[in-house]
């Protein structure tokens, strides 16, 4: 049976694609947290700041951008549970005032945060006898917007089970913070070398799992269209049913949002989609009654 917390996966994917007010409202929620309540623990913090303007920033009505305001923002990250820095990298550069900051808004795209536009992805997963995933390995090709870019930022929704995570091509890691709380890891993933506006790179990570996770899935959600999503399932042991799903606009387009995916000889089975987006996509599958072993761990 599938374990996923919408709320966090929602929040994991905003912590990469923004834009900031949203991943602020979703980030409240999760904490559970009225804005009465953050508003006194940051006052007692030394940091004050007034109701008002937490509902602002959250609405998208305003932005913190004064010192006062980034020294709140810094602490609120810290209440609400998240990673340092989690929420200010999306703010990206002061906003500019009148028309200009009009225009800046219509064309600013979600993962403008970071300088990067997703063009392929290819996710190979290893899934144990019980059904768990046991580790995943990535394969990215990005590209360059503007100016020089010498980092991405994985953000992972890790549910109850952390992950080893490991650089396996063009890159390295550089600081990770885990929020166990929230079950989500921020890594950050440094290039061997910057690349700029209009260069790609194609990077390769890792990450495994202690043991099997509980979730019997994996997906990827794009808040943009990718040009090619690849995603490989090797099983251990055949599983009693797997299906290939899909939702958002894109999603409904392709096949009605799930279909049946046969699992082939070795035990593997893969999905592709082309110019996918913006939407999720993805596999889950249930495991054989006779499967051995657990991904059930205190």
């Amino acid at each position: 049976m599938l374990s996923i917390h919408p709320a966090r996966e929602e929040l994991a994917d905003l912590l990469v694609t923004g834009p900031f007010a949203e991943a602020l409202r979703v980030a409240i929620q999760v904490r559970g947290l009225s804005l009465e309540r953050l508003q006194h623990r940051l006052r007692t913090r030394g940091t004050p700041i007034s109701v008002t303007a937490l509902s602002y920033w959250q609405s998208g009505r305003r932005r913190p951008e004064r010192p006062e305001s980034l020294a709140a923002l810094a602490c609120l990250e810290d209440v609400l549970g998240l990673p340092e820095a989690a929420l200010s990298r999306l703010l990206g550069p002061p906003r500019p005032r009148g028309r200009s900051r009009r225009r800046e808004e219509s064309a600013r795209a979600p993962w403008d945060g970071c300088g990067l536009v997703l063009t392929a992805q290819h996710d190979q997963v290893d899934v144990a006898p019980c059904g768990g995933v046991r580790g995943v390995r990535s394969r990215q090709v990005m590209r360059a917007k503007a100016g020089a870019v010498d980092r991405w930022v994985l953000c992972h929704e890790t549910g109850g089970t952390q992950p080893a995570l490991t650089a396996v091509r063009s890159c390295r890691v550089g600081r990770v913070a885990r929020e166990r709380t929230n079950g989500v890891l921020v890594a950050e993933l440094m290039f061997d070398e910057p690349i700029r506006a209009g260069q790609s790179i194609a990077i390769e990570y890792e990450l495994v799992y202690p043991h099997p996770t509980v979730e019997h899935t994996h997906f990827r959600r794009f808040a943009e269209p990718v040009h090619d999503y690849v995603l490989e399932i090797r099983f251990t042991t055949e599983p009693a049913s797997c299906e290939q799903f899909a939702s958002g606009p894109a999603g409904a387009e392709m096949f009605g949002g799930a279909r049946p995916a046969r699992v082939g000889r070795g035990g593997r089975v893969h999905a592709a989609a082309t110019d996918f987006g913006p939407g999720l996509y993805g596999m889950r599958w249930t495991a054989a009654e006779n499967a051995s072993g657990s991904s059930s761990h205190g």
